[in-house]
């Protein structure tokens, strides 16, 4: 969560903000430090997911990266074995990456704040476009551990798969599968991917968010 002082700042732009266009009838200050608020908590959570993708920890997402996904991607796949989507072999990590993370262009690397601002960008431009992107993100992912998105999947499962989402922390990911268990019993590959387009695509801190819960701290 924001601390105190970061509400202030907030509180105290859009307050000189609203005096300069306070002529306009249809401009309400608490709107804008709602919507504030919101895209605050939004680039908090892009904040976290940029910190599982950058995986050399060098604060940028850098080809580097791409390719420690894809070695980790290989790995992931000779553990799934049988279990795994008979699509999964043919899963194009570079692409994954060009399409969904080097906001910028293929293979551009991106400092955290360039990232959190083009995810941004996007979700302000049309929100139902970006939320249709983070679901073909997510699922283009998800594909790779199963062609069958309803099928109840066992806990080792969900921890190559979150390995796959770039989380690999075994108390945070284990957290994660009691939170999933919880809500669902036995958590299906979609119900997993419709967290983490809810977690992307979500700006309602009154939902519970599953994967901020495991992930955020």
């Amino acid at each position: 969560m924001m601390g105190k002082t970061h509400y202030y700042i907030i509180h105290i732009a859009l307050k000189r903000h609203f005096h300069k266009c306070s002529s306009r009838a249809d401009l309400r200050y608490d709107e804008l430090m709602f919507a504030a608020l919101r895209m605050d908590y939004l680039k908090t959570k892009w904040a976290i997911w940029f910190k599982s993708l950058d995986a050399d920890k060098d604060n940028k997402i850098t080809p580097e990266d791409m390719q420690i996904s894809a070695k980790k991607f290989e790995e992931i796949r000779k553990l799934i074995g049988d279990k795994g989507s008979v699509d999964g072999a043919e899963f194009d990590n570079t692409k994954w990456w060009n399409d969904y993370i080097f906001r910028k262009g293929p293979g551009v690397s991106m400092t955290k704040d360039e990232f959190v601002e083009s995810l941004a960008e996007a979700y302000q431009k049309d929100k139902a476009a970006f939320r249709q992107e983070m679901e073909r993100c997510f699922g283009d992912i998800a594909k790779f551990v199963t062609e069958n998105m309803d099928r109840p999947i066992q806990e080792q499962e969900f921890a190559f798969g979150f390995k796959v989402f770039g989380q690999e922390d075994a108390g945070q990911v284990a957290k994660a599968f009691q939170l999933f268990t919880a809500a669902y019993g036995q958590p299906t590959v979609q119900q997993i991917v419709d967290a983490w387009v809810q977690f992307i695509t979500d700006d309602d801190q009154s939902k519970q968010d599953m994967i901020k819960e495991a992930f955020g701290n």
